[in-house]
């Protein structure tokens, strides 16, 4: 049995402990508390889930998810990606397609990703339970062996060891069911396309708000053709702990910036030095804001700090009351990059981000003066459209907005190109979604079956973040299009391993393993609504491609080095 009950109690009380202190959100203390808290998962998922298949180290600075094989190869070119990745491991995502995603990634070789997650939920709920479960085995086992001591007649005896070994044979089995997050899902279908994958990901998670949903950031990168380089300002900012200085926060404190900006932004910037052949790159990354939480006196302290100015109309036109928050996280990021490579002669860096800006707005040239020589590159829409037409009839081709973006100087990274918009519906992957997902077929004069969504059926037992997918508004949807045979039966195959898979879960209750029948009706449900039978709607047209991959493309750089 895998030896680690102290470590494993010293993480989960620590953490607990930490989690009841927390009350300011990136405060000094909330840091320290959260990043504590992060910690102990990270040390909960080496020894739980990655088990020594490769290596892994919990810092202060980052947490670092190693290549299981790594052969450096040089490469003419890498290709550098975002990718908002849709809260994998939530209900926004619980059918997601990893193998599917992990193809798509596995194009690339440097990939920042966003809107990553810790487990919530129920699985957190059960990682909980877990943890407790063998933390409590010692103390159990020694209470039914005393009780054992104490008895004579030869049927009770036979009764407390049957307890006894099966209690043993659950502590075992219990260390298998501790359940991944969703990037380590991710991180496993990709080195099986390729064992020199691995994960930088940020040190603990990040919201505007104390309760709401934390955010990691992380780059997935391929240690052939890349490896994680000494970072001057994470060296200079480090603290015990923090490992070696390749990825950090980065410092928007009044140290660095000459003004505190911490708690302007509801997710800090995450960076991140590579070595790719003989040239060192820096990447920044965040997911922009998209509303803006903060009150009165907030909004005038943000404009003042980072535009100078007391009011919005001092600024002209294209920034408003619905964007200027997103306009300051991203000039203050380029300030900071400014400072940077002035600060460490570091000029090869370039910010990658979800700005939740599109690249017509006339107020971008202002932001980009933050940032010397910098450029706006991608204004292809990145983002998915649920829906199949506009209001004007006009078919939306299932995209909407252009809000990934990458900033750099293109003097510094002369071989890079303009970049590119992996969009679905227009690459190689569409014809393996279709073939897998796609139920409908547009068949003129034949008629679906008496169908209707009807009444939700209402949840008795209370809802975990992140288990059960939200009711689509509204919840019944003239069907559009014909529900073929071919197509009910491929929903069917689906639903039926759905259900095989989620009635193989188990988790602990009552100090044994049983079966997890947590909203498995609900669950099931969600799926054939979600992923197949709202594709015969108009309004949810595209939809099923959010459920299963993202509502994001992952947009693209081709660089020389």
């Amino acid at each position: 049995m895998k030896n680690f009950f102290k470590i494993v109690l010293i993480l989960m009380s620590f953490a607990l402990h930490a989690e009841a202190e927390v009350s300011l959100t990136k405060s000094l203390e909330d840091d320290a508390a959260k990043i504590a808290q992060y910690q102990a998962k990270c040390e909960a998922n080496e020894t739980l889930v990655v088990d020594k298949a490769y290596g892994v180290g919990c810092f202060t600075n980052y947490n670092h998810y190693l290549p299981t094989k790594n052969i450096i190869k040089n490469s003419q070119s890498i290709r550098i990606a975002n990718y908002n990745l849709l809260h994998p491991g939530t209900s926004k995502a619980l059918f997601k397609d990893y193998g599917m995603v992990a193809k798509i990634i596995n194009q690339y070789d440097i990939v920042s990703a966003l809107e990553l997650l810790a487990v919530v939920g129920r699985d957190e709920q059960n990682n909980r339970a877990v943890l407790e479960f063998i933390i409590d085995a010692p103390n159990v086992q020694a209470k039914l062996k005393a009780e054992r001591l104490k008895l004579k007649d030869a049927s009770k005896i036979q009764e407390i060891e049957f307890k006894i070994a099966k209690h043993y044979n659950d502590t075992r089995a219990a260390y298998d069911l501790y359940r991944a997050p969703g990037y380590l899902k991710i991180l496993k279908e990709l080195k099986k396309l390729d064992p020199s994958w691995a994960l930088l990901l940020s040190p603990r998670g990040d919201s505007a708000l104390v309760g709401s949903v934390e955010e990691l950031t992380g780059y997935f990168y391929r240690g052939s053709t890349a490896t994680p380089t000494l970072n001057p300002h994470c060296k200079e900012y480090a603290e015990e702990g923090a490992g070696t200085p390749y990825a950090c926060f980065i410092n928007l404190t009044q140290s660095f910036m000459g003004r505190d900006l911490v708690q302007h932004f509801a997710r800090r910037p995450f960076m991140a030095s590579f070595k790719v052949n003989s040239t060192k790159i820096t990447l920044v990354t965040s997911h922009v804001v998209f509303t803006y939480s903060g009150d009165e006196d907030a909004t005038k302290d943000l404009l003042k700090k980072t535009f100078s100015v007391e009011s919005l109309d001092e600024l002209g036109p294209g920034i408003n009351l619905s964007n200027f928050a997103r306009f300051a996280e991203v000039k203050n990021t380029l300030e900071f990059m400014e400072r940077y490579k002035r600060k460490y002669k570091d000029p090869k860096i370039m910010f990658l981000s979800d700005m939740n800006l599109v690249s017509k707005n006339v107020f971008w040239p202002e932001v980009l003066k933050a940032f010397s020589g910098s450029e706006l590159l991608i204004t292809e829409a990145s983002t998915l459209s649920p829906t199949r037409y506009l209001s004007t009839g006009k078919e939306t081709g299932g995209i909407v907005n252009d809000y990934d973006h990458f900033v750099l100087d293109k003097k510094t990274f002369p071989g890079c190109d303009n970049g590119e918009v992996y969009n679905y519906f227009q690459k190689g992957i569409i014809k393996e979604i279709e073939q897998k997902y796609v139920i409908r077929q547009e068949i003129v004069g034949l008629k679906n079956k008496s169908f209707n969504f009807g009444p939700e059926a209402p949840i008795e037992s209370e809802i975990l973040e992140g288990d059960v997918p939200p009711v689509d508004d509204p919840a019944t949807v003239k069907l559009e299009y014909p529900l073929t045979p071919k197509g009910q039966s491929k929903m069917d195959k689906f639903v039926m391993n759905f259900d095989k898979y989620l009635n193989s879960l188990q988790t602990i209750k009552n100090n044994q393993i049983v079966t997890d029948s947590f909203q498995i009706t609900e669950r099931l449900d969600g799926l054939r609504r979600r992923v197949f039978l709202r594709q015969l709607t108009n309004p949810f047209y595209h939809r099923f491609m959010q459920e299963v991959l993202s509502d994001h493309f992952p947009v693209a750089l081709t660089c020389k080095f």
